[in-house]
């Protein structure tokens, strides 16, 4: 039997490195193995963090947006290898601004390239396209990313990598290809049928009440310090963010990445992606210059970006304990998701530290590899 004493020693020194609350859930063989909430949900700690307490998960999202793409792409809906503009056909004739001059894009941006990141957008929320979108508070996810099309690429699709909207996109492009809303389609293939309620894009005034205090982290002395609690990604009353506009619980989060883990079956029995489509989000996705790009940051080495945010590629170079394959991703207030076929093993730690570095480089490589050396 697992104990985790360990990784439970871990969660409650946290405090002690300025971060105020926390929660993670630990699932292998469909198993909840380890689940533990410390700190408080509010500034005053008059609530402790528990099970029903929300966060926005950022860009943990991402996650989500790409298995749900993934579905689509399973159903034949949607090819990894079609031109992004034959759904929306704003982005058919690109420019790339090098070095300050625009010229035409030499390939067309794939459906493909904004999995990995490389289609060339940015995460420009203020450009002068988009800042005109946002003065019509009932545009809709496919208003807001069509004016994305206006604006130019940093490089040709497919020759780097950079962290953007992409996947903003990607929630566009459910859109055409399913025919309902983001939130919709979500509902309809992920939510329901994994028993998920507690997560979305608009909280209700009840849903309010449950949400935890957010901080803004203080590198320089291990810190925290209250903030607004909010999500700057909801870019209109009716935008619904693929890269970054959930919020959830970590108990309902975790099923998402449990069900990949074992195999694309949840604990239920339903099948919300075949292994053969898992199998495919296991591949590092970009090409050597992105990598090179991608692994810029220390935490990154011994990883791509596949079709599903990071790949673990090279063990033997990341030191990391995961098995290659391993896949997940991170947000901006620190939350961490993975996902393990090979041991179906799936993790959801969740924070709400705002500009927390000493998560990504710290908190987040240590919590795995805790738990691998407990399931091992």
């Amino acid at each position: 039997m697992h104990d985790f004493r360990e990784l439970k020693k871990y969660m409650e020194s946290l405090e002690d490195a300025g971060i105020p609350l926390c929660g993670i859930e630990v699932r292998h063989h469909h198993k909840t193995v380890f689940r533990d909430f410390e700190g408080y949900e509010d500034a005053e700690k008059t609530r402790k963090m528990n099970e029903n307490s929300l966060v926005w998960l950022f860009s943990v999202t991402k996650v989500v947006t790409c298995i749900a793409t993934m579905r689509l792409v399973e159903e034949g809906k949607l090819g990894l290898d079609d031109r992004l503009d034959k759904y929306i056909p704003e982005f058919s004739e690109m420019k790339v601004n090098e070095k300050g001059n625009l010229r035409p894009a030499s390939s067309p941006i794939l459906v493909r390239h904004l999995f990995s990141m490389s289609a060339g957008l940015t995460y420009n929320s203020n450009s002068p396209s988009l800042l005109e979108a946002r003065k019509n508070s009932g545009a809709t996810t496919l208003d807001v990313v069509r004016a994305m099309a206006r604006e130019p690429l940093e490089f040709d699709p497919g020759t780097d990598y950079r962290y953007s909207f992409c996947h903003d996109v990607l929630a566009a492009l459910i859109e055409v290809a399913s025919g309902m809303t983001f939130g919709e389609y979500l509902k309809k293939i992920i939510f329901e049928p994994l028993g998920i309620t507690n997560m979305g894009f608009v909280l209700s005034d009840e849903d309010q009440k449950r949400m935890a205090q957010q901080y803004t982290y203080n590198m320089a002395n291990y810190t925290s310090s209250v903030r607004e609690t909010a999500n700057g990604y909801r870019l209109t009353d009716r935008y619904e963010s693929g890269g970054a506009g959930l919020y959830a619980t970590v108990t309902d989060y975790v099923k998402i990445p449990d069900t990949i883990a074992c195999g694309g079956v949840s604990e239920d029995g339903y099948r919300l992606l075949r292994p053969e489509t898992i199998a495919l989000m296991e591949k590092n996705e970009l090409c050597e210059k992105g990598l090179k790009t991608f692994r810029a940051s220390p935490r990154q080495h011994g990883y791509g970006w596949g079709l599903c945010g990071r790949v673990h590629m090279r063990p033997e170079i990341s030191l990391a304990k995961s098995p290659a394959g391993e896949f997940g991703w991170d947000g901006a207030a620190a939350s961490y998701a993975l996902i393990d076929r090979k041991n179906e093993l799936a993790v959801f730690f969740a924070t709400h530290v705002m500009g927390c570095g000493y998560a990504y480089e710290r908190i987040h490589p240590h919590i795995r590899d805790l738990i691998y050396t407990e399931i091992k």
